[in-house]
């Protein structure tokens, strides 16, 4: 799903997740030194050491997703968009 998600962001000319990141960030209180895709996994499972990243099952995976999803719609409604009423 970060792939695709990435490739909507490539799509919109790098738009769409443009301050996702440091949303993310704010809301976790986690560092912006992450990329949102370590965000949103540190976000479902923050109780996981670090080796969650080499060991992550396809269930974990699905809960990653509903979190990223719910996340970028939560951002995309509290964002302005420049230019919208």
């Amino acid at each position: 799903m970060a792939a695709f998600v990435t490739g909507m962001d490539a799509a919109t000319e790098w738009q769409l997740l443009d301050g996702f990141c440091q949303f993310l960030a704010a809301k976790s209180n986690l560092g912006p030194n992450l990329a949102w895709q370590v965000l949103v996994v540190k976000m479902a499972y923050p109780t996981e050491a670090d080796e969650f990243w080499v060991t992550a099952s396809h269930d974990e995976s699905s809960e990653a997703t509903l979190v990223l999803f719910n996340e970028l719609q939560s951002f995309l409604t509290d964002r302005k968009i420049p230019g919208a009423n």
